[in-house]
């Protein structure tokens, strides 16, 4: 089944980040929990589309060798919760928007609802821009109600230039 993805973008400005909210940039160590994460994120979800791990672990292998544009590996942040991560927002610089892509925003399902996807792409963005990006995009589901309401009440926008819908699987 083919699923209709939405491109979004966003300016940039720094955003406010609970006082108490933990995160940590990503590092190459991460790769393996980064595909433990990626496959339980994904599992019943609108976006399962039947990977296995060996899937996530290879769109995650993709993503650090710049598959979906150059990693920025400095804007990019996971949250740690004992042995797995909870969460984790993964940025690329993609070519066809010209601007920073979320490659991956994927929170645990046992993890949802405590505001880790908000507070990590909030540190993303506030990375992007202390470096200097004026824009953010992302691709999202079409269907995926609750992504869409994040980035809706972030005030994501949809892209204006449609021929720019190219990226990662949403």
């Amino acid at each position: 089944m083919t699923r209709r993805r939405l491109p979004l973008e966003i300016a940039l400005a720094r955003q406010p980040l609970p006082p108490s909210f933990v995160s940590r940039p990503v590092t190459p160590k991460d790769r393996e929990a980064l595909a433990v994460l990626l496959y339980a994120a994904y599992r019943g979800t609108i976006d399962d589309e039947g990977d296995s791990f060996a899937d996530a672990l290879g769109e995650i292998e993709k993503t650090f060798r710049g598959g979906y544009g150059r990693f920025l590996p400095g804007c990019s942040f996971v949250v740690d919760d004992g042995e797995f991560l909870a969460s984790a927002c993964l940025v690329s610089f993609f070519a066809p928007h010209d601007a920073p892509l979320v490659v991956f925003l994927m929170t645990r399902s046992e993890a949802k609802r405590r505001g880790l996807a908000r507070g990590l792409l909030a540190r993303s963005m506030n990375a992007l821009h202390d470096v200097g990006y004026d824009r953010l995009t992302l691709i999202v589901t079409d269907g995926n109600a609750p992504a869409q309401r994040l980035y809706a009440s972030l005030g994501f926008r949809p892209i204006a230039d449609r021929a720019a819908q190219g990226g990662p699987p949403a």
